[in-house]
């Protein structure tokens, strides 16, 4: 049987080698990785707390320690998405010079749709489930595009301002991906990502062009 001892790290109590904060972040992380899944299953709206905490193994008592209601849930997982994301378009760009604009930014695209291809729960949450639900889960929606459309234009154009007209180049490019990954996600990821990623090429150029 684990010992429970007094932290002294003023993390509270340790029990199995793990003090209280660190048991609530695991279990905040488990139901955000049982939130994606659930989700990206059955939908948000078709999705209750008691389902959420039945996938993480954890009961609903625990799902309020981290958590206000379920659309706090669904920002936190779409964060967790979102971040991931990130990380797939930047590594794969990682690798090619910035003057290597075009194989960049093929590269990037092809690493943002592979994925969505391949994490169909993650994909649900990243590109359809977070649509009217509330103001405060659209404006974490919109928080998360342009997030990932200054990475994109970043990693495309390191010297790129933060300018007016720049933000709109960035919300339209957003924008045309989002909505060829919806359509291209309805109809069953069934166009190759090769094909995919030529289509919405031309929907980033305006990131990279000169006159930006």
């Amino acid at each position: 049987m684990a010992k429970a001892t007094t932290s002294a790290t003023g993390q509270g109590r340790t029990y199995g080698g793990q003090s209280s904060g660190e048991r609530r972040a695991e279990r905040q992380e488990r139901l955000i990785r049982a939130a994606v899944d659930t989700y990206g299953e059955q939908g948000y709206r078709r999705t209750t707390v008691a389902d959420v905490c039945r996938a993480a193994g954890l009961t609903p008592r625990y799902f309020y320690e981290s958590f206000a209601n379920s659309e706090a849930l669904l920002i936190a997982a779409y964060e967790a998405v979102t971040r991931i994301a990130l990380e797939t378009v930047q590594a794969a760009a990682s690798g090619l010079g910035e003057t290597e604009r075009e194989a960049r930014l093929e590269a990037m695209l092809r690493g943002y749709y592979t994925l969505l291809r391949e994490k169909p729960a993650a994909a649900r949450v990243f590109v359809t489930e977070m649509s009217g639900i509330s103001a405060a889960v659209d404006a974490a929606f919109e928080r998360g595009l342009a997030e990932f459309a200054r990475v994109l234009a970043l990693t495309l154009d390191p010297d790129g301002r933060k300018t007016g007209a720049n933000v709109l180049r960035e919300t339209g490019a957003m924008h045309g991906l989002l909505a060829i990954a919806r359509t291209w996600i309805a109809h069953g990821c069934n166009e190759p990502v090769a094909e995919v990623v030529a289509i919405a090429k031309p929907f980033c150029r305006i990131l990279v062009s000169q006159d930006a």
